[in-house]
Parts: structure tokens; sequence; C-alpha cells
């Protein structure tokens, strides 16, 4: 069963959803009514997370309730969308907008069953995040990381803040560790890839931003 961990790092997110379920159908119905949402294809739609949510509290209320009546034991049998969306809001806290996308497949099952327990896995990639330098660093030691990342190359001088790939930037940290291997640079460095490295295989645009002046 997904069980998302506290989030702060997602803002936008890409979930799939399937035509020949009848909550997600409907869930669908009711975002591409609603003016907060653009569409982005023929299957595809971006929606304010709080639209979003408050169509699923609003529309839902009855099966949310029912769901948190539940022990654990019996959970999977209802852990439906609903259950997977409103946990996804409590955990990603920054979230400001859900990709949805339309799989039109008919033969789809979200059951499955790892180590005899059956679980529910929903497909959800990061698709942007930000870090925030300064909710990581104590004031006196982000002034030492934020000067590793000018050293490294990936901040310039001035540079407050900066759009990357997850990867790329993945990569130029660790290439500024192998050639500068020593305890300052692991420490200043090490929570950032900690920080990033959870959503590498998504590949997510990040915003990095480095102080507190900056304007966003």
């Amino acid at each position: 069963m997904y069980t998302p961990n506290s989030d702060k790092f997602t803002e936008i997110v890409d979930l799939t959803f399937h035509k020949y379920n009848s909550i997600d159908l409907k869930i669908w119905g009711l975002v591409k009514r609603n003016i907060g949402h653009r569409k982005v294809s023929d299957n595809s739609v971006i929606v304010q997370a709080d639209v979003l949510n408050n169509i699923i509290n609003t529309v839902f209320k009855y099966d949310i309730n029912r769901i948190n009546a539940i022990s654990g034991a019996g959970l999977h049998k209802e852990a439906t969308t609903i259950y997977f969306l409103t946990q996804l809001f409590t955990s990603m806290t920054n979230l400001t907008w859900v990709k949805l996308t339309l799989n039109k497949n008919s033969s789809f099952n979200r059951l499955t069953e790892i180590d005899e327990i059956k679980t529910i896995k929903f497909n959800i990639k990061t698709i942007r995040g930000t870090v925030r330098l300064f909710d990581i660093f104590h004031p006196a030691e982000l002034s030492g990381a934020n000067m590793l990342l000018i050293r490294s190359g990936i901040l310039k001088p001035n540079e407050s803040f900066k759009v990357f790939k997850l990867k790329s930037l993945l990569d130029k940290l660790d290439l500024y560790i192998s050639e500068n291997n020593s305890s300052d640079v692991m420490s200043l460095l090490n929570p950032i890839i900690l920080k990033l490295e959870q959503f590498e295989m998504d590949d997510p645009d990040v915003l990095l931003i480095t102080d507190y002046n900056s304007d966003i």
C-alpha cells in the first residue's frame, strides 16, 4: 500500500488514472468540469492541488470517513484512489499542481502481493520540486555549502537560485566530492544528496534556492 513519508520537496506530480476504474473516471470528469485545470493533451490535464483536494474532501467525504474507520488489517480492501490521494495531500505539504493522465487500457490491476501481503500500487512521478538550502543547514553552515556549490561550478557567484535536472545535479555533486574528498566537503554536500536521491528515478526538475534573500 502506498504510504508516503513527509515530503516538502515535491511541488508537481504526475498521476495515472484509469478509464475503467469508476472512481478514477468520476474524479477525471469532476476535474475536467472545474475551471482550476489546464488541458495538456487529449488524455492529460494539470489541476491545482487545492482544487483536487477540495473535490476529494467534498464529493468523497463518506469514503474518507469509512477509510479512516477501518483497521490496518483490512485497509487494502478500501485503499482506493481516494485513500491514495488523501495520503498524498497529507504528506506532500508543498504540492501545488497535479498532472492527471487517463489510461484507456481496460486490462489493469492495482492490487499486487509483496511477501504474501496484498498491497495497492499507484503510478506516481515527481516532475518538479524545490530544495531550499536554508531548510537543510544552520546559518553558519549555509555559507559554507554555498561556497562549495560555487567552487564546484554548480552555481555562479551571487547566483541565489537555479533550475537543474535532478540526475545532472547529483552527478555534479558526486564528481566534486570524488575530486575533493574531505570531511568538510562530505558534511556539507551529503545532506543535499540525501535530500535529492530519493527522487532520482523520477529525475524531476529541481529548483535550488540558496538563501533567504532570493525572491522566490
